[in-house]
């Protein structure tokens, strides 16, 4: 089913997130003795208790070029932002044509009964966009708002085995119709959006700032693997109680979270898409991760002072958008900020003393793809990613767990989304989503 393979995408996203450090909005936290505000409990132990550290300076780590980046790419980026500041026109003077977007209300009964996945209100779909079947949406076509439609389609016969080759009534009433306006790229679309006064100088500056972003991700990758390398090279025997129930709770909240968000309950989250087994590796491998970071700092004389806390939970912040870090601090709590900052430090060190090693593009993102492949084969897990930076810039795909969720959409992810790629919260249709 398109709308399963949808989901399994946002897992394995918001897994990954999780996994590279990333926490979640509402879970408070406790600092430690070396923060803002002393505390005994979750980040109070001494590391090298639980960690042997093996090789971790002077690691060969790999990281991939970076390609420049090319017009087609700016142009690229540039229509995703017109996209983004698309504005939508309700429309009460004409019927629905192809582009436009329909909110609706709809009904699917097999021989008189209604089926899963066949009713929803509310829906926005655009039409002509393929994200439902060709014959759902062709209906509709033509119609007026507040019109109510009945029709009959029949499931492809390659369709979901609970209604493939059955025929279907659905009632669909149209509730609004919209026109998608989507502004014209020129001068004074430049000069409303920036400080530039010409296409040119605001294509550079396009330019410029993709570069710098794929370089970013470049040296983040290098990050990354020095701080893996790191881990796999450590022994980790036992861990503090209280640090694996912050990462589990920490873990659980966020696929809690995305469930909602996703208008499904955890419980049928993790029937569906993973296990309880999956949640406890999770947190036991961010408990290692803080574990051998931590032990790196001690081995290395470095302490989180107050004065560290303050500089870099700020700059933390501000990365994230936050105006105040007693903000950033209320939504996140200190723990989670003290365990990023030890793992940044960590890292710093880590990468400081690596020998780097630049690989071509597409062979270190030919080499991830087999690695992946391989972990895919060994678990039989269902995950299905689509999704190849075609750009070679290396730019990777982030998913941010803060008030919104949603996907940078400047990598191509294969996803269809609807209205700029945002996720459409509590949409729990399935059934009729063309599988193409």
């Amino acid at each position: 089913m398109k709308k399963k393979g949808y989901i399994l995408v946002m897992a394995a996203m918001v897994a990954a997130t999780l996994l590279a450090g990333c926490g979640n909005k509402d879970n408070k936290g406790d600092t430690t003795e070396n923060s803002t505000e002393e505390s005994a409990d979750v980040l109070d132990f001494d590391a090298s208790k639980y960690v042997k550290l093996g090789d971790y300076k002077g690691l060969e780590v790999t990281y991939p070029s970076v390609l420049p980046v090319t017009d087609d790419e700016v142009q690229e980026n540039i229509q995703y932002e017109l996209e983004e500041n698309t504005e939508y026109k309700e429309i009460k003077d004409r019927a629905s044509e192809m582009g436009d977007i329909v909110n609706i209300d709809y009904t699917g009964k097999i021989d008189g009964e209604e089926f899963e996945g066949g009713t929803d209100s509310g829906y926005e779909l655009e039409l002509g966009s393929g994200d439902f079947l060709e014959d759902f949406e062709n209906s509709l076509v033509g119609k007026k708002a507040g019109e109510t439609v009945t029709f009959q389609l029949t499931f492809p016969e390659d369709y979901d085995p609970g209604v493939a080759g059955k025929e279907a009534e659905f009632t669909v009433k149209i509730n609004s119709i919209s026109e998608a306006v989507t502004p014209e790229y020129n001068e004074e679309y430049v000069k409303s959006i920036s400080d530039f006064k010409t296409i040119e100088e605001y294509e550079a500056s396009v330019k410029k700032q993709l570069q710098e972003e794929a370089e970013d991700s470049s040296k983040m990758e290098a990050e990354e693997n020095a701080l893996r390398l790191a881990i796999e090279n450590a022994t980790v025997d036992g861990y503090p109680q209280e640090l694996y129930d912050f990462f589990y709770d920490d873990t659980v909240t966020g696929y809690k979270n995305y469930a909602e968000f996703m208008g499904i309950d955890y419980e049928e989250f993790l029937e569906s898409y993973m296990s309880e087994d999956d949640i406890k590796q999770m947190a036991t491998e961010q408990v290692n991760e803080y574990l051998v970071a931590s032990a790196i700092l001690k081995a290395e004389g470095q302490e989180v002072s107050d004065s560290d806390y303050a500089k870099l939970a700020e700059e933390m912040a501000k990365e994230n958008e936050y105006e105040t870090l007693e903000e950033y601090e209320g939504d996140y709590g200190k723990t989670y900020v003290m365990t990023q900052i030890v793992r940044q430090k960590a890292i710093d060190i880590l990468y400081d003393s690596a020998k780097l090693q630049e690989v071509p593009s597409d062979e270190y993102y030919s080499d991830q793809e087999l690695e992946s492949d391989d972990l895919e084969s060994e678990d039989g897990s269902e995950i299905e990613l689509e999704d190849e930076d075609e750009s070679g810039s290396g730019e990777a795909m982030e998913l941010d767990l803060g008030d919104d969720v949603e996907l940078d959409a400047g990598d191509d992810a294969g996803l269809n989304m609807r209205e700029g790629n945002e996720l459409d919260e509590g949409d729990t249709s399935s059934l009729i989503f063309d599988e193409d």
